[in-house]
This record gives C-alpha cells, sequence and structure tokens, in this order.
C-alpha cells in the first residue's frame, strides 16, 4: 500500500464549548475563524495550524463521534520561538498554568496550560539536549 499523500493535517476536538474555544484560540494563540456554525468551528493560524471543534450529539455525525472529549490522553503542542516570553504573557492573563516552565534534560522548554474544553496545551520551544539523549534524534 502506498502512504497516503495528505494535503493538510488537522485536528477535531469534539466539545460543548464551541465559543469558549473560539475566543480562547483566538485571543491567545491569533487563529482566525474560517468556518463559524453553531455545531462546528474551524481556525487557521497565520503559518497554517488549523483546529476544529465540533459539537457533540450532532445529527450529521457518526454514532462513534458523538461523545465529547473527556479530558485525558491527548496533548496539544504548540512550538514557539521564545517561551519565556509566552510564559510571561500567560502568568499576566486568568488561565492557570498547570505546568511552570522548566528545561527537560531531553531538549525541551516548556509549560502547560488548559484550553475551554480540558485539552492540555503544551506551549514548548527546542532546546540543548543532555548528551545522553543528543543519540535519540534522527537526521
Amino acid at each position: 500500500m502506498q502512504a497516503v499523500k495528505s494535503t493538510s493535517f488537522f485536528p477535531v476536538l469534539i466539545t460543548t464549548k464551541l465559543t469558549e474555544c473560539q475566543n480562547f484560540y483566538t485571543q491567545y494563540f491569533g487563529f482566525t475563524v474560517v468556518f463559524e456554525a453553531d455545531w462546528y468551528v474551524h481556525l487557521v493560524s497565520e503559518t497554517g495550524i488549523q483546529l476544529g471543534f465540533l459539537q457533540p450529539n450532532h445529527p450529521t455525525q457518526p454514532d462513534f463521534l458523538q461523545a465529547a472529549y473527556g479530558g485525558s490522553g491527548l496533548i496539544y503542542s504548540f512550538e514557539v520561538n521564545d517561551v519565556d516570553q509566552e510564559y510571561e504573557k500567560f502568568k499576566k492573563s486568568e488561565i492557570p498554568i498547570l505546568l511552570q516552565v522548566r528545561t527537560e534534560e531531553w531538549g525541551q522548554r516548556h509549560f502547560m496550560i488548559k484550553d475551554p474544553s480540558g485539552m492540555v496545551i503544551d506551549v514548548v520551544q527546542p532546546a540543548e539536549p543532555m548528551d545522553e539523549y543528543k543519540d535519540k534524534y534522527v537526521g
């Protein structure tokens, strides 16, 4: 079988908090609304990152897409140029910080917050890994 040649990729989160998520990502991450209905919202960033939000129990969706996201098992990671600058912005906001900014030995500086649906957001910046992790990187 040949590999799928996709032209784009975006997650769609099933949530009752469409408006809250739309406001969160437009205010704090600079996304723009490109489609908005009472059952679905689609956002895109200036760099082309896309996010979708779908109302649960919508009649156009099959049974296996009816339940809202349960709040665990998935992380959205947003890579930034200056994680410390972004951290300072979030410290001044009303958004609770789940994980304070720190540098990990495998080569990442980051902090974590949650969006209104309960999705964990990991704001990351690459960092120099410790010697024991340098050979784990490919390429």
